[in-house]
Order: structure tokens, then C-alpha cells, then sequence
């Protein structure tokens, strides 16, 4: 029993290998919920399965009523299944009865917890991890990198009738970010779109899909580059009749600039900017580097600095002046373009 990743996951819900008890955890929702269903479904034979199934909301569940379920013996000669989705486990490492479940989980049920919200540092309870993993998995569901989100893309256009490449599927995910949830939303849109047997491009991803913040306050850093302030105001002004906060969007430009900073001092180095992905832990978002690349390439590392100082400057009135937010996000437009 151990830690487990999504291909053991699958290995197991394929073979029918189960264990007594599954946390399902990490920081891919999506994935969470959805490798949660399939132990449900897959756990419990589908003829008794309204008897053998018992779900539970963590947040109004004790250990008691979590173990009275488990000691009902299933119908039909299968197994059951006890569903509790955001128990509290934080800190139950010195809860002397769910330790005692644990011990004594019975061999006919298994116990799926499914961490949806709720966070589990698994590393931070050495008691709970060891009583866990004595029993059975904490698969551990982490956001898919760019390669795997390209291949996710392309079997959910197969699905649906329709083809996405390499380059289409990078598109989409550089427009409307790398949640995969959203992501498969987004496909489905531009599927029923495209029709059967199309292939999506890029065109399609602009007519269709809602771009991100983060791609969209991209759009104005590469409009202040080009010294298009016409763009960049017009940009601006979409964002906010959009509602969205002016913190935020402050933080995401900010953002940006921060990938345009770490891609410069990498091309002055002879580095290429995608190698820092690893040491500042961009996970799937490599594209972000690559994008701030091609557009670093273009400025100098002096001018990405005066742009940081005046994001800098911008924060500090948003959170310390009573300012309009318009006037403080438009006078900062107009300090990046004069830098």
C-alpha cells in the first residue's frame, strides 16, 4: 500500500485490484472527481448498487457514521462502497476512533475519501499517513503537464468526432489556461462548432472559446510593446466592463511581466527560457516562458525593469490610496508605454 499515481489508478480500476480504502487527493480537480466516480461505479456491482453505495458530505459525517455504514454487509455477494467526499482529514492523525476504523476497515467494503476541496498534506501527518497506507492508497492527482493535456485534447476531439493537432491544442490551452475541466469545455464548444470530422485550428479557438485573464492581460503587454496604447486601453477597458477586480488584474499582469523578466536575464544568459519551468515550478505552463521568449527577444532587460518598478508603483496605490481604479489602472498603461 502507498502512494499512487493516475496510471496505477487506472491499472487497478482495470483489473478490478482493490484495496480497503482510497484517499483521492491532489491538485487536479477534474481528475479528482472524476477517478472518484469511476471507484464508485467501478467498486459496486451495477445491479446493487443503490444498496451497496452509501454517500456521505464530509462536513456533516463523523467517524461513527462512517464506520456504522462500512459494517452493512453488501447485497448480491459484492462489494460495497462507503463515498464521503471533503472529510475533514487534517489533523485526525490523533483522533483515536478513525484510527481505529482505519485499523479495522472490513474486507467486504472499501472507504473512498474524495478531497475536493478540502486540502490533505500527507506529508505533514506522518501518524494518519502511516494508518492510510497500511490499509490502502493515497492516489495523488496532479495537473496533467502540457504533453498530457495535449493528448487529453486530441482522444476528446476523437470522441466527439472531430481532430485537434499539436499546435491547435497548444493554441487552446495558451488561450483559455490549463484547467483541464475548463479545457474539455471548451473542446466540447468548439466540437459541436466545427461538426464531425473537422479539424479545430486556431481560428476556430479565436471565434468560439473565452480567452483566460492571464491570456488576455498577455494580449496588452504584447499591445504596450508594440507601443499600441489604442489596443492596450481597449483591452482594458473589456477587462473591467467584464468586472473584473482590479487586484486581479493587476496581479496578472504583474505576472506576466515576471515571466518576461525571468525569459530575458535567460536570453542574455544564452539560456533558452523554457529550462527555468523546473526551477520555478511552472508545471504545465511551460507555453507561459515561451510566449514571454519570442516577446523578451524584443525588449531589453532595462525596460522589462522600469515596467516592474511602475506595476510595482500601481499595486502600492491600488491598496493605499482611495484612487478611482480606472484612473490607477490607466495611468499605469501609460507608465509602461513610456518606458
Amino acid at each position: 500500500m502507498a502512494l499512487i499515481d493516475e496510471d496505477e489508478l487506472k491499472r487497478q480500476l482495470k483489473e478490478q485490484d482493490f484495496a480497503r480504502l482510497y484517499v483521492v487527493a491532489g491538485d487536479e480537480a477534474y481528475l479528482k472527481q472524476h477517478y472518484a466516480g469511476r471507484l464508485c461505479d467501478s467498486i459496486t456491482d451495477a445491479p446493487w448498487r443503490d444498496f451497496n453505495l452509501h454517500r456521505f458530505e464530509g462536513k456533516d459525517t463523523t467517524a461513527v457514521e462512517i464506520t456504522q455504514a462500512l459494517e452493512v454487509f453488501p447485497l448480491g455477494g459484492g462489494r460495497s462502497c462507503v463515498f464521503v467526499r471533503d472529510f475533514a482529514l487534517e489533523g485526525m492523525g490523533g483522533d483515536a476512533a478513525f484510527l481505529a476504523l482505519l485499523r479495522d476497515l472490513p474486507a467486504h467494503g472499501v472507504l473512498v475519501l474524495w478531497m475536493d476541496t478540502l486540502p490533505f498534506h500527507h506529508k505533514k501527518n506522518k501518524t494518519l499517513l502511516d494508518a492510510i497506507q497500511a490499509v490502502g492508497h493515497i492516489a495523488l492527482l496532479a495537473r496533467p503537464d502540457e504533453a498530457q493535456l495535449r493528448r487529453i485534447l486530441a482522444g476528446g476531439a476523437k470522441k466527439r468526432g472531430c481532430q485537434i493537432g499539436a499546435a491547435a491544442a497548444d493554441y487552446l490551452i495558451q488561450t483559455v489556461g490549463s484547467d483541464l475541466n475548463i479545457l474539455l469545455n471548451e473542446l466540447e464548444k468548439l466540437c459541436a462548432y466545427t461538426g464531425a470530422g473537422a479539424t479545430v485550428s486556431n481560428a476556430h479557438i479565436d471565434a468560439v472559446c473565452v480567452k483566460s485573464l492571464d491570456a488576455k492581460s498577455f494580449d496588452m503587454v504584447k499591445a504596450v510593446a508594440a507601443g499600441d496604447g489604442g489596443k492596450a486601453l481597449r483591452l482594458l477597458d473589456e477587462l473591467l466592463r467584464q468586472k473584473i477586480a482590479a487586484p486581479m488584474l493587476l496581479g496578472s499582469l504583474i505576472s506576466n511581466y515576471v515571466d518576461l523578466y525571468r525569459a530575458a536575464v535567460a536570453l542574455s544568459a544564452k539560456q533558452r527560457p523554457e529550462a527555468l519551468a523546473q526551477v520555478f515550478d511552472y508545471g504545465g505552463k511551460t507555453f507561459r516562458l515561451q510566449n514571454a521568449g519570442r516577446l523578451a527577444a524584443k525588449m531589453s532587460v532595462k525596460r522589462i525593469r522600469h515596467c516592474l518598478a511602475v506595476l510595482d508603483n500601481t499595486d502600492r496605490k491600488l491598496k493605499n490610496t482611495g484612487l478611482d481604479t480606472r484612473f490607477v489602472l490607466e495611468s499605469c498603461l501609460f507608465g509602461l508605454l513610456a518606458g
